[in-house]
């Protein structure tokens, strides 16, 4: 038997909104491959279950989150047997995410972990797609175990990232938090972390070796397009963890993480947008990057501040990230 994890973000080059970093397991029987499990990533769009692979390929900004919401819905009811039918539920067991901050930020308030789900997909397509999704995995051998979540706030990613003098640290910590709940999951069996490599980073080591001081690191490779590490946490086999170029197009768990990373992103700029267009008449919806995100900050700073103060509103850096 072994694990194998995917890691991947969404939002991580916005402006406003949240930086979501996810994870996704299955569990391969043993005699089973990985190539049996990344086979996943290339199946026809008519196949019946629930479509994994890069997200940007599934979705479109201002385009319907059907899809992606569909394969995240979907692979809830696989991980965890049943349908979450609010935002709360599916962030359920989320990691270093605090609901009372979140409500805290007028533009979220609590509307937003009462968000109703689906919002664009149909149930009845989700619970068939799942049924599907099974049958195809369990003839490969493999189950569906569950995906996690690391939402980062504006407020959280300005603090990380001011402290740090970079928002790369940002997105690491999060993905090392995930890393270690993982670890912490699925003590005994084999277990393989695929990461999204960061950007253009080739070295990972002495991050992870400061991230997790108690487990002596083993460089295996650091190459132009992927960078594998072992780490040899204590009563436990060690765990390989690699960071590859593009590997939301050829891994399966980091495609499905990447899926419920924009998800969720998606789903907290949706209760972003209506409550800003519902107070300015005429303001179109941000997708948050950054040069749409300068026409959105334009039109609230024009707006008549007794509808929007801005000022008051990005007080202590809630609204705007620092980098």
């Amino acid at each position: 038997m072994a694990i194998i994890a995917g890691i991947d973000e969404a939002g991580y080059g916005p402006t406003l909104g949240p930086l979501v970093v996810a994870a996704s397991a299955f569990r391969l029987a043993e005699g089973r491959r990985e190539s049996d499990l990344n086979r996943l990533v290339r199946l026809r769009a008519d196949h019946g279950g629930l479509r994994i692979g890069d997200s940007k390929q599934l979705y479109q900004p201002g385009g319907s989150i059907r899809r992606i919401e569909t394969t995240t819905l979907g692979h809830a009811v696989l991980g965890r047997g049943h349908l979450p039918l609010r935002l709360d539920a599916l962030l359920d067991g989320a990691v270093d995410f605090d609901p009372v901050a979140i409500a805290a930020l007028p533009w979220y308030g609590e509307r937003l972990l009462r968000t109703r789900l689906p919002r664009r997909s149909d149930v009845e397509d989700i619970l068939s797609r799942a049924a599907r999704q099974e049958e195809l995995l369990e003839d490969r051998g493999i189950q569906f175990l569950d995906f996690l979540v690391a939402p980062v706030e504006v407020p959280r990613f300005n603090r990380l990232s001011t402290a740090a003098g970079s928002k790369a640290w940002t997105l690491f910590y999060a993905a090392g938090r995930l890393i270690e709940e993982i670890v912490h999951r699925w003590p005994d069996e084999e277990l393989i972390i695929h990461v999204d490599r960061h950007g253009g980073r080739r070295h990972y080591g002495d991050l992870l070796q400061t991230f997790f001081p108690l487990a002596p690191l083993t460089t295996v490779s650091e190459r132009r397009d992927e960078s594998a590490y072992r780490l040899a946490w204590p009563g436990r086999s060690p765990v390989r963890i690699d960071f590859r170029v593009k590997a939301d197009h050829t891994r399966a768990p980091v495609g499905l993480a990447s899926i419920v990373a924009k998800t969720v992103r998606e789903l907290f700029m949706g209760c972003f947008n209506a409550w800003f267009t519902g107070r300015v008449k005429g303001l179109s919806p941000t997708a948050g990057y950054a040069t749409d995100a300068r026409r959105f900050l334009a039109a609230l700073a024009a707006a008549p501040s007794a509808r929007i103060d801005l000022a008051a509103l990005d007080e202590g850096g809630r609204l705007v990230r620092c980098r």
